[in-house]
């Protein structure tokens, strides 16, 4: 059996449309990582720390561990604490470029595979008016970054070089083709 261990409605999605049976259990462990680690690492072992939670009690199936960080002048930015906090991600990504990571944690048993996928995105120029506005819709609330691409939080950004799935939350086409080898 295939299983996410991720609480994202994304995520699950993206495999849903995908074609893939599995169930979701997501992994409510207490994210802590050493923040000293650069940002793949950092994002790789927040993956890998979802999925062995939940493999740890499912030793014979496939179970998908998933973490996106946006990254900022070194500067890693997860989910916003609250809506200042969001309007502080967004003028700081305001009118530059930052890179997305999201990694990946396949593990089944002993078997661990891990990959990375990374995607570089440039923002608008957006006026604290905008920003207000989009904050006040609660859709950064629960993303890196505090914007989210695939929805209201697409017209911020000005384009990007890489995969937009990246960007969702799960690189799917690498996914699909480590589940193949895995």
């Amino acid at each position: 059996m295939l299983i996410l261990a991720s609480g994202s409605p994304r995520r699950a999605k993206l495999l849903k449309d995908a074609g893939l049976d599995f169930i979701v259990i997501p992994s409510h462990l207490e994210e802590v990582v050493d923040e000293k680690l650069k940002p793949v690492d950092y994002v790789t072992e927040l993956a890998k720390m979802k999925a062995m939670h939940i493999a740890q009690d499912h030793p014979e199936d496939t179970v998908i561990g998933a973490d996106t960080i946006v990254v900022y002048e070194e500067q890693i930015l997860g989910k916003p604490i609250d809506e200042e906090d969001a309007c502080r991600m967004l003028k700081l990504l305001s009118g530059d470029r930052h890179v997305v990571y999201t990694a990946v944690a396949l593990i089944r048993g002993e078997k661990i595979k891990t990959f990375v996928s990374e995607t570089e995105v440039s923002m608008k120029n957006l006026s604290d008016l905008e920003i207000q506005n989009y904050v006040k819709t609660k859709e950064p609330m629960d993303k890196a970054g505090a914007y989210g691409i695939q929805g209201e939080g697409g017209s911020l950004v000005d384009h990007y070089k890489g995969d937009f799935f990246t960007i969702v939350g799960l690189p799917l086409k690498e996914l699909l083709e480590a589940l193949k080898t895995f």
